[in-house]
């Protein structure tokens, strides 16, 4: 039984707060956990500028001030040697001020980032935490902000479900929690959120870990166990893929022949396919799926390819109809910015059967999508879906349908078959198609001899692409450059030179999207100056040039898949890797890519370079959390496998932990 957050005495505004948060029970509140912590359990003295130094000083004097429209407080202090100088500032926070004057002629602790002023002689501190006595130390969990309410609040809170909200937190049976030396869950959260030591913190958060990758491990494992591993949908005429085969523009490479001969192979056989298809950016993975998928619609069936942005499913859409069109294929694509109308319309040509094959986003699977006699998914880039959206394409295969995967980002077998499973069919394209170039790439820091270069290559009559890590500017990171500043920066000098540039984001709708890109592809934008949305989906052999601002900050395998927009024609393409940074594990990253334009060698550097947790690209957030995690500590994944199986084997009423997740896979089904 759940307690009700009135149970700690939280008023009603108080309770809408943390509901703002997801925290809508005592269980919730224990389950919202520390971002990070602050070490302030030992005075320090005054360490170097990039560590947090705990000093024991004596206030002298305080003082209000403005700056400007900031309201800040200062106090003037001396360490309590008296043999250095500290002025302690805090900005926006004048509700300290009546606390802090009354601590004059006191020796107190502050904690913060000690900076030297050579001119005054002195360091100072901002925003540092303060301790009116030395009992106050310890370890500070640092909890995500919840509007309105103040972190002594938050705090006085957790504590207080403490105390009466962890009798029922084991969710793993006792047995399996002995036998296998876990730390007890009720330990593990006094460990997380009142630590004595960075130690017991790390141990609490192993234990969650843990539960993170149980959690994933049962949906995975009930996943298989669904999985038919035959199928009644079998390839009977392979005369339409031998048509589109015959109008292609090229030849196909050995790798693809044989990837796509073995796949019609066994599904010519009755055997169900679950294949990953991985290749080098640019190596051809879409026309290998093309051609399966023709050779099940000219069987009779249907089929869908899905994608995790709109603009990679338009992309694959022009694709499928230059491929498809003529040979009067009825084409349908879902997604989520159609009109009612139209979405209706859609939808009933794919359940009447009318649309052998159907392209779109994760609308694909959603309830309202019901298909005529599908026999094969296509999902490109799935580890980017989450974990509902990911069971849901699973599901799709429950009763025999065939399942192809592609991914531009190579990962070894033994890291595939945990993704995707031990029936798992790998098929690997590395022969890139006759007539490509290998990108040259460099790291630049001139960024006058970059604008010249673009110039250069815009005379030419060839386009540019331009990639920033972020949106707008951020004041809490001057130094990342964003799409807002770069290209203010981009348009006063290339404009006056006549070249057309565009902007490209995330936030822009659909409408603006498709413009924009229509604009880029038709040449009637020189430069297109965008985030990594760019990095799949946008085809333009005409572009000859990848730009890539603050270059250290991205993953290798991320560089290579930005590389991979421009090579696709049959002039010289470069990447330009934009980077002022000086820190020598950063340069020799970006080495790599210089160095190498094999994306499996550049996949395995990234691995053993930045963890696994990053190899993938796959965010520290939402559902896509357990991808990383799994690949992060693969052999604690591996033995979370082995509890999950003995779990499922317990039946679905043995532990909390597997009844949740069947429950969570009911009400996927019924939505």
């Amino acid at each position: 039984m759940q307690l009700d957050l009135q149970e700690l005495g939280v008023t009603n505004a108080k309770i809408k707060q943390f509901e703002s948060r997801g925290i809508m029970t005592v269980e919730d509140l224990l389950s919202f956990l520390p971002r990070c912590y602050k070490d302030y359990s030992k005075i320090t003295g005054i360490l170097p500028p990039d560590q947090t130094s705990c000093i024991r000083v004596k206030v002298l004097s305080t003082a209000s001030k403005n700056a400007g429209k900031v309201p800040y407080i200062t106090a003037n202090c001396v360490t309590v040697d008296g043999k250095n100088k500290i002025n302690v500032i805090w900005f926006r926070s004048q509700w300290m001020y009546g606390k802090i004057r009354d601590f004059v002629n006191r020796v107190v602790v502050v904690a913060g980032k000690a900076t030297y002023n050579e001119q005054y002689n002195s360091y100072s501190i901002a925003q540092p935490e303060l301790f009116d006595t030395e009992d106050c130390l310890g370890i500070y969990p640092v909890y995500k902000n919840i509007q309105g309410m103040s972190v002594d609040y938050l705090t006085d809170k957790v504590k207080k479900a403490l105390a009466v909200g962890m009798a029922g937190s084991e969710i793993i049976p006792d047995d399996i929690v002995k036998r296998e030396n876990f730390l007890p869950m009720p330990t593990a959260l006094r460990y997380i959120h009142t630590p004595k030591t960075i130690a017991e913190s790390e141990a609490g958060n192993r234990r969650i870990l843990i539960n993170d990758l149980l959690y994933f491990a049962l949906h995975n494992e009930l996943n298989k166990a669904s999985v038919s591993k035959g199928s009644q949908y079998n390839i009977k005429s392979v005369q339409l893929m031998n048509e589109i085969i015959d109008r292609l523009p090229y030849k196909l490479t050995p790798d693809q022949e044989t990837a796509v001969s073995d796949m019609v192979a066994k599904a010519k056989d009755g055997r169900r396919l679950q294949a990953l298809l991985q290749a080098d950016v640019g190596a051809g993975k879409t026309i290998c799926a093309a051609l399966l998928a023709a050779a099940f619609i000219g069987s009779g069936y249907q089929v869908v390819l899905m994608a995790p942005t709109q603009v990679l499913a338009r992309q694959h859409l022009d694709t499928v109809k230059e491929l498809f069109d003529p040979l009067n294929v009825e084409i349908a694509y879902l997604d989520s910015t159609l009109k009612t109308s139209e979405r209706k319309a859609v939808l009933a040509e794919i359940s009447s059967g009318r649309a052998s094959f159907v392209v779109g986003t994760h609308s694909c699977i959603g309830k309202d999508a019901e298909y005529n006699d599908l026999a094969l998914t296509i999902v490109d880039e799935e580890h980017k879906f989450g974990v509902k959206q990911r069971a849901a394409i699973v599901q799709k295969a429950a009763d025999g349908v065939h399942s192809i995967t592609m991914s531009a980002t190579p990962i070894p077998r033994s890291l595939a078959q945990v993704v995707y499973g031990d029936n798992l069919q790998l098929y690997t394209i590395q022969t890139m198609p006759e007539g490509r170039k290998p990108v040259i790439t460099g790291v630049a820091k001139d960024q006058g001899k970059v604008f010249k270069f673009i110039l250069s290559e815009v005379k030419k009559g060839h386009q540019i692409y331009v990639v920033c890590p972020l949106i707008d500017a951020s004041e809490a990171s001057p130094d990342i450059e964003s799409v807002e500043s770069v290209s203010e920066m981009y348009r006063s000098v290339l404009e006056l030179c006549g070249v057309r540039v565009a902007t490209l984001t995330g936030r822009d709708d659909k409408l603006s999207t498709e413009s924009i890109i229509g604009q880029f592809k038709s040449g009637f934008t020189d430069v297109l100056i965008a985030t990594t949305v760019i990095e799949v989906g946008v085809n333009v052999p005409n572009a000859t040039v990848m730009v890539i601002h603050n270059a250290e900050r991205f993953g290798l395998s991320g560089l290579h898949q930005l590389r991979g927009r421009v090579g696709r024609g049959s002039d010289q393409s470069y990447c330009v890797l934009r980077s002022d940074s000086d820190d020598e594990k950063a340069l020799n990253r970006l080495n790599v890519l210089c160095t190498s334009s094999n994306g499996f060698e550049i996949a395995e550097a990234d691995l053993k370079m930045r963890g696994a947790g990053d190899f993938l690209g796959t965010r520290q957030s939402g559902d896509n959390k357990y991808i990383m995690l799994m690949l992060a500590n693969n052999k604690e994944y591996q033995n979370a496998v082995e509890i999950a199986r003995e779990l499922i084997d317990r039946g679905p009423n043995c532990c909390k932990l597997m009844q949740k997740v069947i429950e969570e896979r009911i009400a996927n089904s019924q939505e």
